[in-house]
């Protein structure tokens, strides 16, 4: 389909076969669309918090001929699975920050067996969550749609990677271990350029400057050994 962008093709490779699935803040339920259409999916819910973007989601439904196949539901979050008794799959969140994202993770809840998360902003605090509620990363996938370099994680209650430590929070478990992965190492090339010039525009006695420079050092580490294994 081409309204399918990249990110959104890569959220919908990690959905397998027979799944239930919920896209969060499904906007204009493109997802959704795709998923139905597709047929891997057993059952779609597409849910909005507000009314204006979930009637464009069902009158977007009803033109591709899938609004019998996607349930909408106007609701905030994911609190919706509890007294409705659904249990879910896979968790769809995306289009938003991590901070959002975290405020919605606060009412996750053993009707949802594994998310699926692409964040506008650094995966870092989600993979921290993920290691405090001593999940499992399943999957990692890293995509560039519309110039922006996203991570995609899957994270799954009961199997997969641990995340042990500080480098797998910053660089993520599996994706760190994808040694030839081009976009991984551009993303963490344009990081290491930005923190260098922001550290020429912080005094050294600014209490940020040591932590922006650890993690350069973090970064720069991982590129010089990446740099030495493709040379």
């Amino acid at each position: 389909m081409s309204f399918l962008t990249p990110r959104l093709f890569s959220l919908a490779s990690l959905i397998t076969e027979g799944e239930v699935v919920a896209d969060i803040g499904t906007d204009h339920a493109y997802l959704p669309i795709y998923l139905a259409k597709d047929g891997k999916a057993k059952k779609i819910y597409a849910t909005d918090v507000s009314l204006g973007p979930l009637n464009v989601a069902k009158n977007n439904l009803a033109s591709f001929g899938v609004a019998d196949k996607v349930e909408t539901i106007l609701a905030d979050g994911i609190e919706w699975t509890i007294p409705n008794k659904i249990k879910l799959d896979s968790c769809i969140i995306a289009g938003m920050g991590s901070t959002s994202i975290l405020d919605i993770l606060k009412k996750d809840n053993e009707n949802i067996y594994s998310y699926i998360i692409a964040s506008n902003t650094s995966l870092e605090p989600i993979r921290i969550w993920t290691k405090q509620k001593k999940y499992f990363v399943e999957k990692e996938l890293i995509v560039e749609d519309n110039k922006i370099i996203y991570e995609i994680i899957k994270i799954n209650k009961f199997a997969g990677t641990k995340i042990k430590n500080k480098k797998d929070i910053l660089f993520g478990p599996i994706l760190i271990k994808d040694e030839n992965n081009k976009l991984f190492l551009q993303k963490w090339l344009e990081e290491e350029e930005k923190l260098f010039n922001l550290l020429q525009q912080i005094p050294k006695k600014d209490k940020k400057y040591k932590e922006i420079l650890n993690r350069k050092k973090e970064i720069s580490k991982l590129l010089k050994r990446r740099t030495l294994i493709n040379d």
